[in-house]
């Protein structure tokens, strides 16, 4: 199992993850990593998580990144990162939640 799939494994592991209802939140947090980085990422969402509507959201993602920085070989490559937190969403529905 290489790291990726490892990676993928842990965030479907996570119940605290994949509870979330992720809405455009999810793309446009993916589309900022590859873009701007982890920093301004981190801060976009700590700020997301003062808002009521995207609190579970926001603390999700940042444990994604959180997870996806244990993994030097991921956290590095931007567009793996990136596609890493797009396939939340559809883990989830896999796991038979809905949108």
């Amino acid at each position: 199992m290489d790291d990726v799939e490892k990676l993928i494994s842990e965030i479907d592991n996570d119940n605290e993850i994949m509870k979330a209802r992720f809405t455009g939140l999810l793309d446009e947090t993916a589309n900022m990593l590859e873009k701007h980085g982890f920093g301004i990422t981190k801060a976009f969402l700590l700020e997301k998580q003062g808002h009521k509507e995207l609190k579970w959201q926001a603390e999700a993602l940042l444990k994604i990144l959180g997870k996806i920085e244990e993994y030097p070989g991921i956290s590095s490559d931007k567009k793996t990162a990136r596609l890493i937190i797009k396939s939340v969403d559809s883990l989830r529905l896999q796991r038979g939640g809905k949108r």
